[in-house]
């Protein structure tokens, strides 16, 4: 079993039989009856008629062992982005019409803002939600966003078509989306500013990454165009 999992050198790659037994040095005849095994453990998935590390393998627990691939491959595009650009870096997945955070680094800006890693937030509402809800169609926005946006109390600041306006903005922007909100109370009030982009994961996921900070030190851009390069680089790791 070690000798299988350690074929895979990589939490996004999928393996044939053949690879798995090649690269674990085991007859074929033998790995096929370990992956059987295995994958009724959780040790590995299928993928089509390949192969790839499931749950256990992958250290996944919780609501985020679906996302736990996700997570792993974004891990050094996320550090490079902070180290880059200095603010907090946030990772997230569309489920539904909520934001879920995979992801948040930071160095102590970090604590100012409430996300944190398992959180959930209005996708609407965020520059990382947003970006992943202007990868899907009108009709998909309304499905998702059009129940939360009519119960009573909704955000009076959105409203569906001011929502389908703003995608539209984001999809002519290729992808770039902003925000910028106040945080605080009275004296300690900050304003934060923030710029998302998303992209899909292999499996159909919309992923988000999106930096934020002080909004008056956020400078478009020069962000803009890192934050095409990590978007770029997360559509390949994911």
């Amino acid at each position: 079993m070690t000798r299988i999992i350690d074929a895979f050198d990589d939490p996004n790659v999928d393996l044939s039989l053949d690879q798995i037994a090649r690269r674990s040095g085991l007859p074929r005849s033998s790995t096929h009856r370990i992956i059987v095994e295995m994958i009724d453990l959780d040790w590995l998935t299928r993928w089509g008629r390949n192969f790839r590390l499931g749950p256990r393998a992958l250290g996944a627990v919780g609501p985020q062992a679906d996302h736990a691939r996700i997570r792993m491959g974004a891990s050094g595009i996320l550090q490079d982005l902070f180290l880059r650009t200095g603010m907090v870096i946030h990772l997230g997945v569309l489920d539904g019409g909520q934001e879920y955070f995979l992801d948040k680094i930071g160095g102590p800006y970090a604590q100012v803002l409430r996300s944190r890693v398992g959180g959930r937030f209005p996708a609407h509402r965020g520059a990382g939600g947003r970006s992943m809800l202007a990868l899907l169609s009108p009709e998909e926005v309304d499905d998702v966003v059009g129940p939360a946006l009519a119960r009573p109390g909704a955000d009076p600041h959105w409203t569906m078509p001011a929502l389908h306006a703003e995608l539209a903005r984001i999809r002519n922007r290729k992808g770039i989306a902003f925000e910028t909100a106040a945080t605080g109370i009275g004296a300690e009030m900050q304003t934060i500013g923030s710029l998302g982009c998303a992209v899909r994961s292999r499996d159909g996921a919309a992923v988000s990454l999106s930096v934020a900070g002080d909004a008056g030190s956020l400078r478009p851009e020069s962000l803009v165009p890192v934050m095409r390069e990590a978007a770029a680089a997360l559509a390949r790791a994911v």
